[in-house]
């Protein structure tokens, strides 16, 4: 390998490392974010920890399930109906409560995925400065070696042997 295509290869990865480490840097932000997004709603997440939004909702199904498969009395069968839209209207209350409990399960979530994520950048991040460092190293000791006429590899002869010559001569004689 010659000292260009290390010196080719060092500033591919160091663009490599260095979208890498922006990605990391959007992550952290992100997971900032998040966690004021968190602390904001714990307020109204205390506030309404007591709330039970299962048993209205499951109130709510049995209602109507009974309404919808049993015959009654006209009479009997508006109580239910203003019972059922008293149900309806608690719940619409309760939406709200709903909705932020939601909130901040989808918010833990994503900053559980973006510190997962940071991990596995770190750990590309790992592999990238290791090879960084050998092709560094080897770098060095090309440019080192360049400096006190030594080379590697294969040298480059300029002059060309005697079986060149008749390989040559003959392919002449040919045409």
């Amino acid at each position: 390998m010659e000292l260009e295509e290390v010196e080719s290869q060092i500033k591919d990865l160091e663009q490599k490392k260095s979208v890498l480490i922006e990605e990391i840097k959007k992550n952290y932000g992100r997971i900032r974010y998040k966690k004021y997004e968190e602390k904001a709603l714990d307020p109204f997440l205390k506030e309404t920890e007591g709330v039970m939004v299962g048993p209205v909702r499951k109130r709510l199904r049995q209602l109507e399930f009974r309404i919808s498969t049993q015959a009654y009395t006209p009479q009997l069968e508006r109580q239910m109906v203003k019972d059922v839209k008293k149900v309806e209207e608690e719940l619409k209350g309760m939406r709200q409560v709903e909705r932020a409990r939601r909130k901040k399960r989808l918010v833990q979530q994503d900053i559980i995925d973006a510190e997962n994520r940071i991990k596995a950048i770190e750990e590309d991040l790992k592999k990238i400065r290791e090879t960084l460092k050998d092709l560094y190293g080897r770098a060095r000791t090309m440019k080192n070696s360049t400096k006190q006429g030594v080379t590697f590899g294969e040298k480059h002869d300029n002059l060309v042997s005697l079986g060149d010559i008749v390989i040559i001569e003959e392919e002449e004689k040919k045409k």
